[in-house]
């Protein structure tokens, strides 16, 4: 099992299956209605959302707020650096939000990889889900 302490920026204590994106943008490139990558139609829902990159429209922190409105939040978002969109819109919606992900350690995360985040920010991968 590989561990490492992350910043809590929104703290909460989640475990669950991993969705990697490098890059997103979340106005343009996330359904949430159906809680979706509009991309490739991975699940986001109860997911925990690492990304290594985001971009995009001050508009996605209500992408964000939307995806728990409409009941498809992914259960916490870990990030290598987290900023100001992803930031309101986590705190919105009520969405653990955790930053400091080394870049080669978010290079080794696959999809499916589990994930357990205790309320300090340490992250264990491996295990079961």
């Amino acid at each position: 099992m590989t561990s490492v302490r992350l910043r809590p920026i929104v703290p909460g204590k989640v475990h669950g299956r991993i969705v990697k994106v490098g890059s997103l943008s979340f106005y343009g490139e996330v359904d949430p209605e159906r809680g979706v990558l509009i991309g490739d139609g991975r699940s986001l829902s109860g997911r925990v959302l690492f990304i290594g990159r985001s971009r995009g429209s001050t508009v996605g922190s209500y992408v964000i707020y939307a995806l728990r409105y409409y009941g498809n939040a992914p259960a916490a978002i870990v990030m290598v650096e987290s900023e100001p969109i992803v930031i309101t819109g986590a705190i919105l919606a009520g969405i653990p939000l955790f930053e400091g992900l080394p870049r080669e350690m978010f290079s080794n995360v696959k999809d499916g990889d589990c994930a357990d985040i205790d309320n300090s920010g340490v992250l264990n991968l491996g295990g079961d889900c």
